[in-house]
């Protein structure tokens, strides 16, 4: 439908029209008009048809709303093909055309607190006659991101299943809904005096159950789907149902917007509320958001805020992939003195959660020396708005991940904030090349000394083999003096980088050999903050041993695992003793790590480095709170393995881990089968819903703290 060309000017106009003001006038409105027409028909055609869409949710509604203030302040350029003239259309060619038995119109969105008072306002102005001074009663349930479904039982049997469509109208899937296996084929409405009824769901593909999807398709050299969503509404438009329960989907019904008895009477009033109407249907043996859980019943608009801000908080740890709330008036008959604009409802609302997804240009890349010489490039992007935060630079991991994904220089790529937190390339836009952009060469050599790169074998990461190398150094010395390391107090990385550049850092054991009168000189420094660095550094000399282990920076050791080796000699030095057989034999060592303490510690050099560093008094040797505990054969948790999850209000998350250890127990990370406790603290999310579900024994907080004292 669209050339690549046209595709790549499609969107760099649609960008350029979200930060362009609303025209003034109306010769230029015309004009704004028909742009705006234009690139919206282009992204709905991708949002619905493809399942592909290369904007988010946040810059489309920005481009309609604006489509919608011209048109308001200019209503004879109102055109009958404007996409403001109609709900969305996700209707194709492949499936026969079926009409729903009441229209769906699509829902106005919300961003923020001010947008939902807002709406308050609107629905008391809209039921004043009826209903005056009294808070209004919300139902509030997770906003779906998957692909509409429109279900038809009729004599309580499942009779058609259809998309979305353009609200009117929607593809008749209905083998494909039959072999999603949370769609009853049949239900008892005829109970309830219902003999027809149009159901409203979204189906959905669990993310872990997402992540296997893709991890197939790359095998099978198939596109990647950006998101949950894409596999979802792929899924329904298949055209072998047996593909479909292959890719193992989820049904969540939302609402029933039809019904009537055997007469052909509209049978809805029997309810008072929304909420009645989806408790029904999960008596019915329907999925529907679980009360107090998914869908909370709220009495005033405030509640309805703390509930959206408390699901937005926690989104990341639903398994199901949702891109908001959805805010419904409870009271039927209030939704009805409400009414409905030819676009929406005037008795719900959509509180969209912050952008996790958006669409900007690669613009280079560098790469970056750690201090292992591990070289991973990084991403230089247009700065864009993703999740509350702005982003410029994405790690691009390793050669691999460039040629799996043939990210290029110049490519539009999608971006993701995952869990909020670290960005990534989802994929790069290969539709929307131009020609310009360049092929990754991968660099020979070290940027930073020139040495030539090395890639082990069985490693995905190309590595620079010089020890002298400087980035390598720095990276080193900011490790030794971090947090989880030896944990220097105020000795950040600018200082490492500044001392080195002075000449006075050039190995660890210079950290412990500072001229502090020097430093005390240094342009915002003085003789205070000098010695308090001095005061920070000679404290750390009394560490723990396996802080130094650890803090060494040694590839595949970390704070367990130095805990574990330390624990087994007098002094560091004493690794250089131990076979590879002898420290597979100790819980939790591996062939790889003993390997690498093996060839480490066989070194000179690196005995070396232990010796000086003892020589200005750091500690090398075990002390006697790290010795191997004995645990009891009746320890508390002896053999146990327990998970925490939630927020711990008695304790802290380390601590409780420890408690875990010195009872004979081992903390772990995941829910399997094989868990012996889970700890739930206040807010558990999905490892708690995992756990019920496996049959595992869930503890509180307190009951924990019983159990091991």
């Amino acid at each position: 439908m669209y050339s690549a060309p046209e595709q790549k000017q499609l969107f760099e106009r649609s960008k350029q029209l979200l930060t362009a003001p609303v025209s003034e006038t109306e010769a230029t409105a015309k004009a704004q008009i028909e742009q705006l027409c234009e690139v919206i028909v282009y992204h709905e055609w991708r949002y619905y048809i493809l399942d592909q869409p290369i904007l988010s949710d946040f810059e489309y509604d920005s481009l309609f709303k604006k489509l919608e203030a011209l048109e308001k302040a200019f209503p004879s350029l109102l055109r009958p093909d404007s996409p403001t003239q109609r709900v969305s259309n996700d209707l194709t060619e492949h499936f026969e055309t079926v009409a729903h038995l009441t229209p769906m119109l699509s829902l106005e969105n919300s961003y923020n607190a001010e947008d939902l008072n807002d709406f308050d306002e609107r629905v008391k102005k809209h039921i004043q006659a009826e209903y005056t001074d009294q808070d209004i009663t919300y139902c509030v349930e997770p906003k779906f991101d998957g692909g509409t479904i429109v279900l038809v039982y009729e004599n309580d049997l499942l009779v058609r299943a259809a998309t979305r469509g353009n609200g009117a109208q929607g593809d008749d899937i209905t083998p494909n809904a039959k072999a999603i296996r949370t769609i009853p084929l049949s239900a008892n409405f005829s109970k309830y005096g219902i003999q027809k009824v149009e159901l409203r769901g979204e189906v959905l593909i669990r993310k872990d159950l997402f992540d296997a999807v893709n991890e197939n398709r790359t095998k099978e050299g198939k596109q990647l789907f950006a998101n949950p969503r894409n596999a979802a509404t792929g899924g329904l438009r298949l055209k072998d149902p047996k593909q479909v329960k292959e890719r193992a989907l989820d049904a969540f019904i939302y609402q029933m917007g039809f019904a009537t008895n055997a007469s052909g009477d509209n049978v809805l009033n029997q309810f008072d509320n929304h909420n009645e109407q989806i408790e029904l249907l999960a008596n019915l043996g329907f999925k529907v958001p679980k009360i107090n859980a998914e869908r909370a019943v709220c009495k005033n608009i405030a509640a309805v805020v703390d509930h959206c801000n408390q699901w937005q908080a926690q989104r990341e740890d639903y398994p199901f992939e949702i891109d908001g709330m959805v805010v419904k008036v409870n009271q039927l008959s209030l939704q009805e003195l409400c009414g409905y604009t030819s676009h929406h409802p005037r008795w719900a609302i959509a509180f969209k959660f912050k952008a996790k997804q958006a669409t900007t240009e690669l613009t280079g890349i560098d790469y970056q020396v750690g201090r292992t010489g591990a070289v991973t490039p990084v991403a230089r992007l247009k700065p864009v708005d993703l999740a509350g935060a702005t982003i410029s630079n994405v790690s691009l991991h390793n050669a691999d991940f460039i040629q799996e994904k043939d990210i290029r220089i110049g490519d539009t790529v999608l971006v993701e904030r995952a869990g909020d937190v670290i960005p990534y390339i989802v994929k790069a836009m290969d539709e929307l090349r131009n020609g310009n952009e360049q092929v990754v060469q991968y660099p020979t050599n070290c940027p930073v000394c020139d040495s030539v790169l090395e890639r082990p074998e069985g490693e995905a990461v190309w590595r620079c083999v010089n020890p002298s190398c400087e980035a390598q150094i720095v990276g080193r010395m900011i490790h030794f003096v971090s947090k989880n390391a030896m944990n220097i107090d105020g000795f950040g990385e600018a200082y490492i980088e500044r001392f080195y550049k002075e000449g006075m850092l050039n190995s660890l054991a210079d950290i412990y050999r500072l001229d502090y009168k020097r430093i005390a000189f240094f342009e915002g420094f003085g003789q205070r903050s000098a010695e308090k660095l001095q005061m920070a550094i000679e404290k750390t000399k009394n560490n723990p041993a396996h802080r130094l282990l650890y803090a060494l920076g040694i590839r595949h050791i970390g704070r367990t695992n130095s805990k574990i080796l330390v624990a087994e000699v007098e002094k560091i030095q004493d690794l250089a003793q131990w076979t590879v057989e002898q420290l597979c034999e100790l819980k939790d060592i591996g062939p790889i790590v003993a390997q690498q303490v093996v060839d480490v510690f066989g070194r000179p050099e690196t005995i070396a480095v232990l010796d000086e560093l003892a020589a200005l008094g750091v500690n090398t040797h075990r002390l006697d709170s790290e010795k191997k505990k004995e645990v009891a054969a009746d320890a508390p948790l002896a053999g146990k393995t327990v998970v925490f999850t939630g927020t711990l209000t008695q304790i802290k998350r380390n601590e409780a881990k420890e408690m875990v250890a010195n009872a004979g127990g081992k903390a772990v990370g995941s829910v399997s089968s094989k868990l012996s406790f889970l700890v739930a603290g206040e807010k558990a999310g999905s490892k708690l819903k995992k756990a019920q579900e496996l049959g595992i024994t869930i503890l509180t907080e307190q009951e924990f703290l019983n159990l091991i004292q």
